[in-house]
C-alpha cells in the first residue's frame, strides 16, 4: 500500500496553528536566497541551503488567503502534519 499524494491535488495542510486552504502547492529544496548580482550569472545568493547544519532540506510553498488577501506560504515539509486532497473517483 501506498500514502501517494498528488501535490497538485492538495486542497489544505494542517499546521500548528489549524487547517489553510491552499492553492498552487508545490514541494522542493527549502532555502533562504537574497537577491544580488555577483558576477557569477547567479541572481542570488543562498545563505542557507536546503539541509545545510542538519536542517530539513525539504519544503513547501502555496497561496493561502490571510487577511491581508492572497499570500504565499512557505515552509519546512516537516511542518505539515495532515494534508487534504482530492482523490479519482
Amino acid at each position: 500500500m501506498s500514502l501517494a499524494i498528488n501535490p497538485d491535488k492538495v486542497t489544505a495542510v494542517l499546521l500548528a496553528d489549524g487547517w489553510h486552504r491552499v492553492d498552487n502547492f508545490y514541494i522542493d529544496s527549502y532555502e533562504f536566497v537574497y537577491p544580488c548580482d555577483n558576477g557569477t550569472g547567479m541572481d542570488f545568493d543562498v545563505p542557507h541551503g536546503g539541509g545545510q547544519y542538519g536542517i530539513c532540506a525539504s519544503g513547501f510553498t502555496a497561496e493561502v488567503m490571510d487577511d491581508a488577501g492572497t499570500v504565499r506560504l512557505s515552509a519546512p515539509l516537516t511542518s505539515v502534519l495532515a494534508v487534504k486532497h482530492d482523490i479519482p473517483r
